[in-house]
């Protein structure tokens, strides 16, 4: 359940210093002055134990170093601090020669800000229990005279108690302690009578998914539980922050930044750190991530307070292992769905607004512009007399309406529909007929009517097998088991095992075909789709009995006909693969007995295979997906972020897609399948656009820079393997494509203003920015298959589908814009794309979809030439 309070907020940079850059140190505002003690800028080497003070108010000197009193703290980390009044107070930490947590027998340290002073707080009674020294504990107060220690690092273990120390009466009490695990860098924060608790490390993993809550008059805990996947509820992480702020008198409970995962060195090194804003809402008891836009960068071991309805951070640990010095301050709002959506895209239209601001096409254009005035269907056939169609046996065609009309509308009228044609009608003066083309269709044969298909020579299987499993292919698509291969074809060719002989012939027809899409054109002697239409006929008409051999078969045709553009026959195939992986229990995630964990592995290889292709079948068809979170296990590989490694294991599994983005396709799955739905709110469209377009910011973030995608990329291409290139730039073809699926729902708003000449202004303001995305991103997408290494064989079949959308967006945009300054700019993009797809190495197979293509995209061009010439022509302008 969203939020009915959208909580939006934007940081601003206070100072950053080389003095400043610390870590493990402790920050309090008091008077709007952050006053920092502590940390270290080296592993286990305390600062110094001077004070800083870094003002907020810009009519001030932002920073300064105080000199260090006579009677003052030893230097320490890992020793948080917590204010009352004027006076800021600390506990224990970690110093020494040794580095051990010190010891100082209950005794806190108190600062006076007003006179630069310190003075230790000794219990009153020395022989009364008192909270042991520690390290990355935590520590809070009530504002008046209580002052509460939790958790933290002893010298050996972790801890989970609670201490309250009265400041008036000098003592300690201790208090029931706080559910497990103990845990060290954890995050407390105290309002109205409460103290909330969350995350941590128990020396093993991350915590998350449980605000723990004390009740200070019951003096008891209990617990709210959420799912910690960055939907629901922010992610698992440590050494982070908790800080209590309102706004409009709504409280919250702020959670940001912190290290998700811990590094191999220990506190020597760097962990995955995060970027991200959460606010608990306590009245609703929900959770919502923060639009921020630009801010500090990825952190943990930092610290951070509160002011007003101001979050103030400082410093901490960078995934860079670099100590940061810098200081922000966020300030916090509350907006409606649509000013969220607003500030958000802004964020985004910083990078479009380059280009917005010329009209001049960019310059990877301008050597291959083809004359708008013969960039006709006639002339695209003309200028690639080397495309021959390729004939069809039986042509099953797929509407394209069917394939991506669903993601497009005008006011919320389907552009697809009648009147959605009607409408496009009256912008070009003709009808277009975009359903002509066969884009999507699906080659298909009479399997009954074939005669039997005699295997190939089992010397070029085995050739062709061996050649798949060594390539960075099968690590891609992990359908073939290296450990049964040679069994399953031994059965095949062997006339003794008759008894399985229908089942192992049919597995190795289906990967003839799949193998002879990773051949080179001069090897590829194979007739792929004579093997794959036997193979699929075998199938389909045998019991398609749940088997592990049945499922392999299933997942080789559905990736062969994917490659191959035969979307029809991959989504029939892809129904067929679901159910068994539900028959054989791999949607389960279970820790077997050894003999079988090889077997597992593989079933769960098989599984996230399955569920990567199952996304994508749903968003191209606009049909719900088969594997849910709600049906399966979706804990992911242990080694899934190795891929990111200079030099991963050859052995280690890559797959098609990221499996994190998948998670979040999901998600955009289901919201795409909602649109249909006549009784749709525009208010709860925005509101899952927005959340929507956090999600893949959130997903974008995470991947390491030299892999992550950007809306408006730079030409600059960073030297890496061949496997990673090929990752590289299908994280920017996916990034692209779900940025224009999910900005272009916006559309589906405004039906109620169908009939009016415009729309309210901040609903206009919103189609525009979304509009902008949209654009930007499908222009990039027709950049880089400028690159002719994106059109080599064994690339094309995955960029069929993100070039016509692409194409779409740009040709829809004329219509509606059709006098606006970039509209000519943006047919000069299309009609310069007619000619992109005309390779050297793309093979024969191909040459049928590329010339399709490139007729759909003329097409495309003479329509919104046309509209152009229409809309001056009415106007008076010619």
């Amino acid at each position: 359940m969203a939020s009915t309070k959208k909580l939006s907020a934007s940081w601003s940079l206070v100072t950053s210093s080389k003095r400043l850059s610390r870590s493990s140190q402790a920050v309090s505002i008091v008077n709007q002055k952050a006053f920092i003690f502590g940390g270290e800028l080296l592993p286990r080497e305390p600062v110094d134990n001077r004070v800083d003070i870094v003002s907020l108010k810009s009519s001030e000197d932002i920073a300064q170093t105080l000199s260090t009193p006579s009677n003052a703290p030893t230097p320490r980390v890992g020793s948080p601090s917590t204010t009352i009044g004027s006076k800021l107070y600390l506990f224990s930490g970690r110093g020494g020669l040794e580095m051990k947590p010190i010891e100082e027998s209950g005794s806190l340290w108190c600062y006076d800000t007003t006179t630069n002073t310190w003075d230790p707080i000794t219990p009153t009674n020395p022989s009364a229990s008192s909270p042991a020294g520690r390290s990355y504990h935590c520590i809070t107060s009530d504002g008046v005279d209580k002052i509460y220690i939790h958790s933290g690092c002893p010298e050996q273990g972790r801890l989970s108690d609670l201490w309250a120390f009265d400041v008036e009466k000098k003592s300690w009490t201790e208090l029931p302690s706080a559910p497990g695990p103990a845990r060290g860098g954890a995050s407390i924060a105290f309002l109205d009578g409460k103290i909330y608790r969350m995350n941590g490390f128990d020396g093993k993993t991350e915590q998350g998914g449980a605000l723990d809550i004390f009740d200070i008059n019951d003096c008891s805990w209990s617990t709210t539980t959420f799912k910690p996947d960055g939907k629901e509820g922010p992610e698992s992480r440590s050494v982070s922050t908790l800080l209590p702020i309102s706004l409009n008198n709504n409280s919250y409970l702020l959670t940001m930044f912190g290290e998700r995962d811990p590094s191999s060195l220990g506190h020597a090194g760097a962990g995955k750190m995060l970027s991200d804003v959460w606010a608990f809402d306590l009245e609703e008891a929900i959770w919502q991530r923060v639009e921020t836009g630009d801010g500090p960068a990825a952190r943990g071991w930092f610290d951070a307070d509160v002011t007003e309805n101001e979050a103030v951070v400082h410093g901490g640990l960078g995934e860079d292992n670099e100590r940061l010095g810098d200081v922000w301050v966020m300030k916090g709002t509350l907006i409606t769905h649509v000013q969220a959506l607003t500030r958000r895209v802004t964020e985004l239209e910083k990078t479009v607004q380059q280009l917005r601001s010329s009209v001049e096409v960019s310059p990877a254009f301008n050597n291959q512009i083809t004359p708008l005035s013969s960039a006709t269907t006639e002339t695209a056939q003309a200028s690639s007399p080397s495309l021959t169609p390729q004939p069809y046996q039986s042509v099953r065609q797929v509407k394209n309406d069917l394939c991506f009309g669903q993601y497009w509308y005008f006011k919320g009228v389907p552009i697809f529909s009648e009147k959605g044609v009607d409408w496009m009608a009256s912008k070009i003066g003709e009808r277009p007929e975009l359903n002509n083309f066969r884009l999507f269709g699906t080659q298909h044969s009479d399997h009954v009517s074939h005669p039997r298909l005699a295997l190939p020579e089992r010397q070029i299987v085995e050739e062709l097998l061996s050649s798949f499993m060594y390539s960075e292919w099968s690590s891609i698509y992990p359908i073939i088991d290296p450990a049964t291969i040679g069994e399953t074809v031994e059965s095949a060719y062997n006339p003794q095992t008759l008894h399985r002989h229908g089942t192992t012939e049919t597995f190795v027809l289906a990967a003839v075909a799949l193998c002879s899409k990773f051949q080179s054109t001069d090897e590829n002697s194979f007739e792929g789709d004579t093997y794959a239409n036997k193979a699929q006929s075998y199938l389909t008409q045998s019991s398609q009995e749940g088997t592990v051999e049945n499922l392999q078969t299933a997942l080789m045709l559905h990736i062969y006909r994917s490659l191959s553009g035969q979307w029809e026959d991959a989504a029939i195939l892809h129904s067929i693969a679901c159910r068994m992986i539900y028959d054989l229990k791999a949607h389960c995630f279970y820790h077997g007995p050894p003999s079988d964990q090889h077997r597992q592995k593989h079933m769960r290889n098989l599984f996230w295979l399955c569920y990567v292709l199952d996304k994508d079948i749903s968003i191209r068809f606009g049909r719900p997906p088969l594997l849910t979170r709600d049906y399966c296990d979706l804990t992911l590989p242990q080694d899934s972020h190795a891929i990111y490694t200079p030099h991963p294991d050859p052995s280690m599994i890559q797959f098609p897609q990221d499996l994190q983005l998948n998670l979040l396709k999901e998600n955009i799955c289901l919201f795409l399948c909602s649109l249909a739905s006549p009784n749709l709110q525009d208010g709860t469209i925005l509101c899952h656009v927005r959340q929507l377009d956090l999600d893949l910011e959130t997903w974008r973030q995470s991947i390491p820079l030299a892999f992550r995608p950007k809306l408006s990329p730079s030409p600059d291409k960073p030297q890496m393997t061949s496997l990673h290139k090929r990752r590289r730039i299908h994280f920017q073809l996916e990034y692209n494509y779900l940025t224009t699926i999910i900005h272009t729902a916006i559309r589906r708003c405004g039906a109620a203003y169908a009939a009016d000449e415009s729309l309210p202004d901040d609903l206009h303001s919103v189609y525009h920015s979304s509009s902008d995305l949209t654009l930007e991103a499908s222009r990039t997408t027709l950049r880089m298959c400028k690159e002719e290494n994106l059109l080599e064989q064994d690339v094309f079949g995955h960029l069929v589908y993100y070039i016509p959308l692409a194409a779409l967006a740009l040709f829809l945009n004329i219509l509606i814009h059709p006098l606006d300054e970039v509209a000519q700019a943006d047919l000069n993009i299309l009609a310069s794309s007619v000619t992109l797809f005309q390779h050297p190495q793309l093979t024969d197979f191909d040459l049928d979809s590329v010339q399709e293509l490139s007729r759909f995209i003329a097409e495309l061009v003479r329509l919104g030439n046309g509209a152009i010439g229409k809309t001056k022509r009415d106007s008076g302008a010619l």
